[in-house]
């Protein structure tokens, strides 16, 4: 399992808003949206160099305004080689962009 945190000076509903962009970019399918845990778990596909992930997003408060987690598990392996932080980081930057703010880290 790989997780990547980041936060944002916003609130918590600008990123809601937002997450749609961060799963397309991330090549994710099926996104299951769970608003009262403030939470999208959505699966990408197989490719030429992955078995795929799983991912789990959740949208949080954080001092300063708020903060988006990503945990990724592989669908069938044991090492991601760093496939799930990149996935992560695309997630955010996805949703960043797509809120039109920068990433605190």
């Amino acid at each position: 399992m790989t997780t990547v945190q980041v936060s944002f000076p916003v609130p918590p509903e600008v990123l809601w808003n937002s997450l749609p962009a961060g799963v397309a970019a991330a090549g994710g399918s099926a996104p299951y949206y769970d608003p009262q845990r403030g939470t999208v778990f959505f699966k990408t596909g197989m490719s030429l160099l992955s078995w795929g992930q799983n991912v789990t997003v959740t949208v949080s408060h954080a001092p300063g305004g708020s903060a988006l987690t990503v945990q990724t598990t592989l669908k069938l392996g044991l090492i991601d080689w760093g496939e799930g932080k990149r996935l992560g980081n695309r997630f955010t930057a996805a949703v960043a962009h797509a809120a039109g703010i920068p990433a605190l880290t």
